[in-house]
């Protein structure tokens, strides 16, 4: 049989990915220009997408844009697929990466303003010398940049007391340079983002398929967008996850666990992969003494680890205040101040006749019933990555609350579950599937900030339950139908 030549050389195919990468780093270049952070830092109130794209043609053109990245996002990824990249493909994948997110370093994060929150909440620490998980923002009326929290100045931090500690020490380095302050938080984010596609590179199977798989990780737009222009905690969060699997696939369970916990002592939410993790790694030790050791460590571990995390914040009730603090603060957000989310869609298209709150409730124990289903699947020997990829969407999906940033929760899992399912044709396809469903998702959530804002103000003449009824469908719904449709962007390509 002749051989493709252009199926396996190597320069033919880099250069074809180099004009690709070189596209979207134009792309991103038009976005720090169009939205530049400098002159608008210390805007007040925070813009988004709508302050600096303030017309309906130009939030078009943002949609526009944003498809275009995931196009050529889709096109790298298939070339990747039947194109050997050669020697030093992670290299180059990683100094793609970074080419990608210098742009995005220096434009107005239009998508998520959290990260002047994380500026402002390390301050309470660094600055002020309180608890900010006792203390609002709010509560320093005369700081400078307190006005930039906008709805969250009365509350108490939701994150971890390990990301409060991170906060803090670079706040400290910041000072009063709310700029530089920015900076250092997604320049902590751009590490995270490549140290964890090295952990996906390590973590896939050793084949022609890797490069492509971690490509499509580490120059996704949505991740990009979110990690790196949003400047976003869920890289650290993300990056404990997967060096916790890493080291446990590398004969260190008990430790490798324990850096997992330090994801929830980053982000609560991440405490739902846990267990599934747990519970492969008792599968994939031998009865006996063995799995009791590591219940042992890794359970007293992670007590432990969560007491230290806490101490910083103790005040004359030890730790375990300033844990009950984060408690009912994550309680107060997840019952109550329904925001976009399936919860609110069905508010509306029942007409208003059933409180939201009673939706909620009703979602949220459909969730645990998912859930305790999920991990009853583990306990049978199902992946830990399925798990978590499920656990992960389940919640996104439940709760009264969405963020575009939770798309990106379990998308690692299926990269990972997708790439060891690759080369065996009886699971590739549902596997495949669930991948695509995953890629599908997290465009539809960068395009649901063009619905609620440019589509609600300047089509729906402002009304936000038409703009929740066309929004859920079209973040929720639209990925599935998009993924069973045979169209070359929604359906990777495998190489024998």
């Amino acid at each position: 049989m002749p051989v493709d030549k252009s199926s396996t050389s190597p320069s033919s195919g880099r250069l074809f990915l180099l004009a690709l990468l070189l596209l979207s780093v134009l792309a991103y270049g038009a976005m720090a220009v169009w939205f530049p952070l400098g002159p608008n830092v210390s805007r007040v109130p925070p813009g988004d997408i709508r302050t600096f794209a303030a017309t309906l043609p130009a939030g078009l053109a943002y949609a526009a844009l944003v498809l275009a990245l995931f196009a050529l996002l889709a096109a790298a990824f298939r070339r990747a697929t039947s194109h050997r990249m050669g020697p030093g493909s992670l290299r180059f994948v990683l100094a793609g990466t970074v080419l990608l997110a210098l742009p995005l370093i220096w434009a107005y994060p239009v998508n998520a303003t959290d990260v002047f929150g994380y500026v402002i909440r390390g301050r309470i620490t660094s600055a002020y010398g309180e608890s900010p998980f006792s203390s609002p923002a709010a509560a320093f009326v005369g700081d400078p940049f307190m006005p930039l929290v906008g709805e969250w100045a009365g509350d108490t931090t939701p994150y971890g007391p390990l990301w409060e500690l991170i906060a803090a020490g670079l706040t400290a380095v910041s000072g009063d340079n709310l700029l530089l302050g920015v900076l250092l938080f997604r320049g902590l984010a751009l590490a995270c983002f490549l140290i964890t596609a090295f952990l996906i590179w390590e973590l896939l199977p050793d084949g022609r398929l890797r490069s492509a798989y971690t490509l499509l990780w580490a120059w996704n737009p949505a991740l990009l967008l979110t990690f790196i222009l949003d400047g976003h905690n869920d890289a650290l969060m993300l990056l404990w996850l997967l060096l916790g699997r890493w080291m446990a696939r590398r004969g260190r369970p008990a430790a490798g666990f324990l850096v997992m916990a330090l994801a929830a002592l980053t982000k609560p939410v991440a405490v739902l992969a846990l267990p599934f993790f747990f519970l492969e790694s008792i599968r994939d030790l031998p009865a006996g003494r063995a799995r009791r050791h590591f219940a042992l460590v890794a359970l007293g571990g992670v007590m432990l680890l969560a007491w230290l995390a806490f101490w910083p914040w103790a005040d004359t009730n030890g730790p375990l205040q300033a844990a009950a603090d984060l408690g009912a603060r994550l309680s107060r957000e997840a019952t109550g101040g329904a925001g976009f989310s399936l919860a609110v869609w069905v508010y509306v298209a029942l007409g208003q006749r059933v409180a939201v709150e009673t939706i909620g409730l009703v979602l949220r124990l459909l969730f645990l019933g998912f859930a305790l289903w999920l991990v009853w699947l583990g306990a049978r020997g199902r992946s830990a990555l399925r798990g978590a990829a499920d656990v992960f969407y389940g919640y996104v999906v439940t709760a009264l609350n969405f963020r575009i940033w939770y798309a990106v929760w379990p998308f690692p899992w299926l990269i990972l579950d997708a790439g060891q399912h690759a080369e065996h044709t009886d699971t590739a396809s549902a596997a495949d599937y669930r991948l695509r469903l995953g890629f599908w998702f997290l465009l539809t959530t960068q395009l649901s900030v063009v619905v609620y804002g440019h589509l609600r103000v300047f089509v729906l003449g402002g009304d936000q339950g038409l703009a929740h009824l066309i929004g859920v469908p079209l973040v929720f719904g639209l990925p599935w139908l998009l993924s069973a449709l045979p169209w070359p962007l929604s359906r990777p390509i495998h190489v024998a």
